[in-house]
């Protein structure tokens, strides 16, 4: 029979087949399709003429699976039926592989399971199945209720009835839904509109007790528009778990090596789910990382350790370069803006940080705002500026409408963004920024300008973004570079679990004894911080007389008397005359330094909850090891 053959290709045991698929010929599908109170009939009960020609198709067979009514125990009603021959769907025109009872609501699939299965769940789970527990008179022999009753087995939740099958098969609980958004009803009232809170389906309600784990086990797409329909599904569905007391998880594996659990098993077998079951994230977890997400197919990858020259498009009006920390995204835009100058285009350099921007300018060879501020000539050349001043009342008297046609570049675009929608420093201008933006984003990719948007983290989040702030729906053109340093390349990294940093500080006294350059990355620069920049560099110049210390923080940047006085854009002219170098947060995303083989180490002291961007991130030349330490974080 076809429908084993299709079963057992998705790993499925073929008893779990026999229990719950049925082939089905002729007219039979009509009996348990059409069954729903609302369907249009005659008055002699027979089914309308137009519902009839609707599906016709189902009269050349296929199968039918139906599993267990968890509300009553008993056989569900409630199933699908797949054709051999699908219908398409008059609105897009896709086939429709599964057919479902129409005008009644959707259930899910809670399979019947033979002994063996049932045993090796228990087994897995170190849960006894007590003689009590199976009852022949029961269509499932009772597995159901036993699971119902043991909340400490956590559930898998899938899409589609032979996912849940592979699962079970390989000793998961598991249920399956018919569509990533059945798992939930959202009240809606004549109109279409939302009329009350959307709740879980009762079925699943049932298997929904406090603290039961829950593993939300969807396909893995690589459609951009597809991903985010899913990930809305996972977070409104996993949102109501919550509600129940449940532990919520989510289950990835890479989309390359299979797009449903059950390919996944079949392609690389079922350690490879074990593999990804034991990695599963937390729901929090989870809704972190998809907010750094990046769905949009590549138009460029490349796997490189520096970014080569590239050949975008000049069609291509929002770039989005996602690329690895250190692998010169600041050099390639170096090219972009001596290409633009060349052409008589204007450049304009958007950041969130004045010493980053400033030394973004110095490298492209583009004046910073205050250089220009009061010659007009001058700034219709392109200039950089910070986002704070992205508005006519700062010293760049900003007017976005007299911006069009030229080259935008938000280089550490993501912090830019957020810098702009939630900093304090912008909180009194922050209706005037965003205006300005979004008049650039329009007048720049809407009249043949190009916005460059880099960073190592790049999301959707904010590509998606700057199109609405421009009110375009074109795609953006992305490079991905896939670049990871070989184990060899790869930093030694050592954390200090300590509540302080007297052991950090032991052993960078003992490495500095023994000759080594470390730079040692701080969160806090005030004397009265014991372990901020001012303290350890006394404490650090009392121990080695000797050593040449550089202090770069707040004070000493803004001190015209010490040495590193406007040192951002010249760091790797400086650092190499220094034995150790103490840098707070002055220093972040979005500096390069080029300075290769003179530092062995980096460290860091973090005081609370530190972005792991603290530091010299832009750093190109691994210096071997790396220790951190976080005080309260």
């Amino acid at each position: 029979m076809k429908h084993l053959q299709e079963w057992a290709a998705s790993c499925v045991d073929p008893q779990i087949t026999r229990l719950n698929v049925v082939e089905l010929t002729g007219d039979r599908a009509y009996d348990y399709l059409f069954y729903g109170d609302d369907l249009p009939r005659r008055n002699d009960g027979r089914l309308r003429a137009g519902m009839l020609e609707r599906y016709a198709h189902i009269e050349q067979g296929g199968w039918w699976c139906a599993g267990i009514d968890l509300l009553s125990g008993q056989e569900d009603v409630w199933g699908c039926f797949k054709p051999e021959q699908p219908r398409h769907n008059p609105d897009n025109g896709k086939v429709i592989k599964y057919e479902h009872p129409p005008k009644v609501a959707t259930g899910l699939f809670a399979l019947r399971v033979t002994l063996p299965i049932w045993q090796r769940i228990a087994d897995r789970y170190n849960q006894p199945i007590p003689p009590e527990a199976i009852d022949a008179s029961r269509p499932d022999r009772g597995f159901w209720q036993w699971l119902r009753e043991r909340p400490e087995i956590p559930i898998c939740l899938t899409e589609g009835a032979k996912k849940a099958g592979a699962l079970l098969t390989a000793g998961y609980a598991a249920i399956a839904l018919p569509g990533v958004n059945n798992g939930y009803r959202t009240p809606r009232d004549e109109f279409g509109q939302r009329s009350g809170r959307s709740h879980l389906i009762p079925a699943l309600a049932v298997l929904a007790a406090v603290n039961r784990e829950i593993y939300i086990t969807f396909d893995q797409d690589s459609k951009p528009n597809t991903i985010k329909a899913v990930n809305a599904a996972i977070r409104h569905l996993g949102y109501l778990l919550t509600q129940r007391g449940c532990r919520v998880k989510v289950i990835a594996w890479s989309p390359t090596l299979a797009k449903g659990v059950d390919d996944l098993i079949a392609a690389a077998g079922v350690e490879a789910f074990h593999q990804a079951y034991d990695n599963a994230s937390t729901l929090d977890l989870w809704k972190a990382r998809t907010l750094s997400q990046l769905t949009y197919s590549p138009d460029l990858e490349i796997d490189s350790r520096y970014l080569p020259p590239l050949a975008i498009p000049e069609t291509a009006r929002l770039v989005g370069i996602k690329s690895p920390k250190g692998t010169g995204k600041t050099q390639f835009l170096e090219a972009v803006v001596q290409q633009a100058i060349a052409r008589g285009q204007w450049v304009l350099v958007i950041g969130h940080r004045v010493r980053l921007v400033e030394a973004l300018c110095q490298r492209f060879g583009l004046q910073y705002i205050s250089a220009v501020r009061h010659d007009r000539d001058r700034q219709q050349q392109g200039y950089g500026l910070c986002i704070d001043s992205l508005h006519p009342g700062s010293q760049a008297a900003f007017e976005a409408r007299d911006w069009s046609d030229g080259v935008v570049i938000i280089d550490e675009v993501e912090q830019v963004l957020w810098h702009g929608l939630n900093s304090g420093t912008c909180r009194n201008q922050r209706v005037s920024i965003l205006k300005s933006l979004k008049t650039l984003m329009q007048n720049t990719l809407g009249n043949g300008g190009q916005v460059y948007a880099t960073d190592a983290d790049l999301s959707d989040t904010s590509l998606d973004y700057l199109l609405a702030l421009a009110g375009s729906e074109q795609k953006p053109y992305i490079v991905q570079n896939h670049w990871q340093p070989s184990p060899e390349q790869a930093w030694q990294v050592h954390h200090y679990p300590d509540k302080a940093p007297q052991r950090l500080v032991s052993d960078l006294e003992q490495h500095i004894a023994a000759g080594g350059r470390p730079f040692v990355c701080l969160s806090a620069q005030k004397i009265r911080s014991e372990w901020g920049t001012r303290n350890l560099e006394s404490y650090l110049q009392q121990r080695f007389p000797e050593a040449k210390i550089l202090r770069i923080d707040s004070e000493s940047l803004a001190d015209p008397t010490h040495v590193a006085h406007g040192c951002i854009t010249r760091l790797n002219a400086l650092l190499g005359d220094y034995d150790i170098v103490l840098a707070s947060p002055s220093i972040e995303t979005g500096v390069s330094i080029d300075l290769q083989g003179h530092f062995t180490s980096v460290w860091a002291i973090a005081q609370g909850v530190q972005s792991e961007k603290l530091g010299a991130a832009g750093d190109r030349s691994p210096t071997g090891q790396c220790a951190a330490l976080s005080l309260g974080g």
